[in-house]
């Protein structure tokens, strides 16, 4: 009944954004407005794989035959929505098949491009902000992902291959039930030349950082860890307290009412250290909207939020959720060191280096 709610409610909000566009149903294809009327069901989102219509009266999910009976037994077990078999794999054929579920007068709206039919993105809005029971999902997959990664961490060795300690923390994702849509390892000279490492034949015989971005039901989140086998040297330690003290500024100046942009401009010193992105809000895609100087996106509660510090030999990346009181970071564990950074007073917890 939870979940045929939560479904009810999503089709209502859905519902309420047709008849504000005078339109009769709409057809939504695009991954991450799938997975949010999902209500945490794992579908195959691939181009033309899955798409849901959406009435004032009732829902369709429109997938592959062969995906049916599973969609219906497990994915989707509970909503309030019949399951449709589309017999081809084009998206061709799933326009087609939403076309005739309804009059040829039907007046529709869509969330992809190149459909026939008139796209109207204002429908990404409803899903920026995180439903209650989303935002639940939302903080355990931050949870599992910090600890798949911290588990794999702390099982690493002097030696360890970036390749062998990607294929474990693949293998950790797996059995948590999320699926990793990027997995870095940077070991040594490789992670004090690059940024953003992805796995290669290095080993590790000092350092050794390893990333995740991971999805389950469609929501992602980011988390990043660094581990030394050996004592740092001073520069390679004052590099990540430089990177702590931006990502502490970065959470305090995280609050409801404020735009993205203003909380880069208060929190990056001049020059910035960063390299790259610097995250920004996340959920049913990541980033929904990237941290930039010139970003107008208001933030409210209920609010997914990575930010990412990296330079070359540095990188530190957590997901949190924005709270009316402030940002709660939710990638972090017991299990892990805990660095204390205040900014005007105001202590932030952050994940620390693990030394072996």
């Amino acid at each position: 009944m939870a979940l045929a709610a939560e479904f009810a409610a999503k089709q209502a909000h859905v519902a309420a954004w047709l008849e504000e566009r005078r339109a009769d149903a709409a057809l939504l294809c695009a991954p991450a407005t799938v997975a949010w009327l999902s209500c945490g069901g794992e579908l195959n989102l691939g181009p033309g794989a899955a798409g849901y219509v959406v009435t004032a009266e009732r829902s369709y999910l429109l997938c592959p035959a062969e995906d049916v009976d599973r969609t219906r037994q497990e994915e989707v077990r509970g909503l309030p929505v019949d399951v449709v078999a589309v017999l081809s794999l084009s998206i061709d054929a799933l326009v087609d098949r939403a076309r005739g579920l309804l009059p040829e007068a039907t007046r529709w709206r869509t969330d992809t491009v190149g459909l026939g039919l008139e796209r109207d993105a204002s429908i990404d809005n409803l899903r920026r902000v995180l439903g209650p029971e989303d935002e639940e999902r939302f903080v355990r997959l931050a949870r599992d992902a910090a600890a798949a990664v911290e588990e794999v961490a702390a099982e690493c060795y002097r030696g360890v291959g970036e390749r062998d300690a990607a294929a474990r923390l693949a293998a950790e994702c797996v059995r948590r039930q999320m699926t990793p849509r990027e997995i870095l390892a940077g070991a040594d000279e490789r992670f004090e030349t690059y940024a953003r490492p992805l796995p290669k034949g290095a080993t590790a015989e000092r350092v050794l950082m390893l990333g995740l971005v991971a999805t389950r039901g469609g929501l992602h989140v980011a988390v990043s860890r660094t581990l030394c086998f050996t004592r740092p040297e001073e520069p390679f330690l004052q590099r990540f307290a430089s990177g702590l003290d931006i990502m502490a500024r970065l959470h305090h100046e995280t609050r409801c009412g404020e735009t993205l942009g203003t909380v880069v401009q208060r929190a990056l010193p001049q020059p910035p250290m960063h390299l790259g992105s610097l995250g920004g809000t996340t959920g049913f895609a990541y980033p929904e909207h990237e941290a930039r100087v010139s970003s107008s996106w208001k933030l409210g509660p209920r609010q997914g939020v990575v930010w990412s510090v990296a330079s070359a030999g540095m990188r530190i990346e957590n997901t949190s959720i924005l709270t009316p009181t402030g940002l709660q970071v939710a990638s972090m564990t017991d299990g892990w060191p805990r660095r204390t950074v205040r900014i005007d007073q105001t202590p932030h917890e952050l994940p620390d280096l693990l030394l072996l």
